[in-house]
């Protein structure tokens, strides 16, 4: 027989109030039953949607660019600026602190507020060489530094800077900027900036970046006055007004004619006279300079000449 319809025959033959509470209690049983596993149904709900809620308003640290990074160029510190975003955003590859960027050689070239990427960043153990440091067109050049010329070691490759060109001592002393934001590309053997370095850098040279007609220019001042640096901020790139070192230095006085070598005023021809002729240099000669005098003409004789009464004189020469 049918173990349900079994137990259908057992309750039809049990008394009616009996039976009224067993069904009653079944169906407080199936009710507690459902709405147990309702409850968890929602519980499980909520814990997924609040795990989903979580995750969309969770965020990440990224690396962004705060400023155009060229490619194959060396990534600076400075250049890089660490951000949180909401984690829904942050692509898969993303680096996630500046340090893992600054120092390594850019792949390709990075626009200011792009996210940095693994990507981006050429492979360890490629580096750029001292040349590929100058741009088109510019030329590199040395020169001596000390302490107190190079801004006491702080300037640092990737550094701008201006020329100062001191020449004379004392109350002769003149200053004045030679060239203006000049880009320093080594100082000492060093030619990349070291990733989040803060100490100074001694060094005995710094290498420059410079046009050929400022190269000329800057090579006229090494040999002829004292060079001195000094730093720009990174964002400060406003011209400055230059100079040649040559308009440095005091320039000789014109000779003056010795009192001594002219001639006396006597001995100097006449002013011409108000509307006479310019006659032209009178021929030199004789004393003082001046042309000899004529001779005056000789005497003559008076020959008296009588007609009648009529006297005539005649003037004849002597001899």
């Amino acid at each position: 027989m049918n173990p349900l319809r079994a137990l259908f025959l057992q309750l039809s033959r049990m008394p009616p109030a009996l039976m009224l509470v067993l069904i009653v209690g079944l169906a407080v049983l199936i009710t507690m039953m459902v709405t147990s596993n309702q409850a968890a149904q929602e519980n499980q709900l909520k814990a997924r949607e609040a795990d989903l809620v979580a995750k969309m308003s969770a965020k990440g640290k990224v690396v962004y660019a705060i400023k155009d990074i060229p490619e194959g160029s060396t990534i600076p510190v400075e250049a890089l600026e660490e951000k949180e975003i909401e984690q829904n955003k942050i692509p898969m590859d993303a680096l996630t602190s500046a340090s893992l960027a600054a120092g390594r050689i850019a792949k390709y070239g990075i626009q200011t507020g792009s996210i940095v990427s693994q990507h981006d960043l050429a492979p360890t153990g490629i580096s750029l060489g001292f040349e590929a440091k100058l741009k088109e067109g510019m030329r590199a050049v040395t020169f001596a530094v000390d302490s107190n010329s190079a801004v006491a070691g702080f300037v640092t490759p990737e550094s701008h800077v201006d020329v100062i060109a001191m020449v004379g001592a004392g109350g002769d002393t003149k200053v004045a900027p030679i060239l203006s934001d000049v880009e320093v590309i080594a100082v000492g053997q060093m030619f990349q900036k070291a990733p989040g370095g803060t100490a100074s850098v001694a060094a005995s040279s710094v290498t420059v970046s410079l046009s050929p007609e400022d190269s000329n220019k800057l090579i006229k001042a090494m040999t002829a006055s004292k060079l001195y640096l000094t730093l720009r901020n990174d964002k400060d790139h406003t011209p400055v007004a230059t100079v040649d070192v040559t308009s440095l230095f005091v320039k000789p006085a014109a000779p003056k004619a010795d009192i001594g070598s002219l001639p006396p005023p006597s001995a100097l021809p006449p002013p011409p006279l108000p509307g006479a002729p310019d006659a032209g240099p009178m021929p030199m000669g004789g004393p003082g300079g001046m042309a000899p005098m004529a001779p005056p003409p000789p005497p003559l004789h008076e020959i008296e000449i009588w007609s009648g009464s009529k006297k005539d004189v005649l003037s004849v020469p002597k001899g």
